[in-house]
């Protein structure tokens, strides 16, 4: 029987050390997943802030355009009304 318990000692050293490798294994696993969601939830943050900084430009950018746009108008109309010799109706 003592040389039983002997014979075992190695499988028990062999099993403990797989356990150990596959705990340590999974923790890397787990570690590395994480790290790796961090990092996309970190890009996919700064994607939502250029996103939102890049539609705040476009809205200042059109709002700009169209007060060219009604100044433009204004422009052409005021011409047309000079060259006809028209006085345009007051407003």
């Amino acid at each position: 029987m003592q040389y039983l318990a002997l014979l075992l000692i190695p499988f028990i050293l062999v099993g403990g050390f797989f356990y150990w490798a596959g705990v340590g294994l999974e923790w890397l696993v787990d570690w590395w997943r994480d790290r790796r969601q961090r990092r996309i939830a970190r890009i996919e943050a700064e994607l939502d802030r250029q996103q939102a900084e890049l539609r705040a430009t476009i809205l200042h950018l059109a709002n700009q355009l169209g007060a060219d746009a009604h100044e433009a108008r204004k422009a052409l109309i005021r011409e047309s009304f000079l060259a006809s010799g028209r006085v345009p109706p007051p407003e």
